[in-house]
């Protein structure tokens, strides 16, 4: 895959899982870490980060980092100066840097829909059209409660702009 060229499915498959992105951006801010260090950062399962920090680098967004030290230069969030690797480290790559740029609404709106963004607008529209709310879910527009969240409320006000949802 061409670093420029982030394909649709990876894209839909990384904004289609909040904890993905979230260790993601991790990656973007730390640049090299490892899977128990990052889980301290995005308070997300070690078991669960070390299953996306291997599928992030399996979908080219991530390299294991090769050299045997790690100096603080490299890994913004090192507290020592130098430290001998004891894990596998994870660096952010370019496609990563890439894919984090095209996190943006227009994009969430792209693959969830105007319909299901709509639905967004009012408590009456989600019970009207329940059978969107697994897909807004899933993507972190709406949380477990059924409350739209940070990412949702952006996503509607860009929607709204745009004239693709009217609510």
């Amino acid at each position: 895959m061409e670093s420029d060229n982030i394909s649709d499915e990876v894209l839909k498959e990384v904004l289609s899982s909040p904890e993905m992105l979230k260790v993601l951006r991790h990656m973007h801010t730390a640049k090299v870490d490892y899977a128990k260090n990052t889980t301290r950062y995005t308070d997300i399962p070690q078991i669960r980060v070390t299953e996306y920090l291997l599928r992030l680098r399996a979908l080219g967004l991530l390299d294991t980092y090769g050299n045997t030290s790690i100096k603080r230069t490299a890994a913004k969030l090192k507290k020592s100066a130098e430290v001998h690797k004891h894990h596998t480290y994870f660096q952010i790559n370019r496609s990563g840097d890439i894919v984090l740029k095209k996190a943006t609404p227009e994009n969430y709106l792209k693959f969830v829909g105007p319909e299901a963004i709509s639905v967004l607008c009012s408590r009456k529209k989600t019970e009207e059209s329940p059978e969107f709310i697994p897909l807004l879910k899933t993507y972190g527009l709406l949380d477990k409660g059924d409350v739209i969240t940070d990412v949702g409320a952006e996503v509607l006000r860009y929607a709204r702009r745009t004239h693709k949802v009217s609510c």
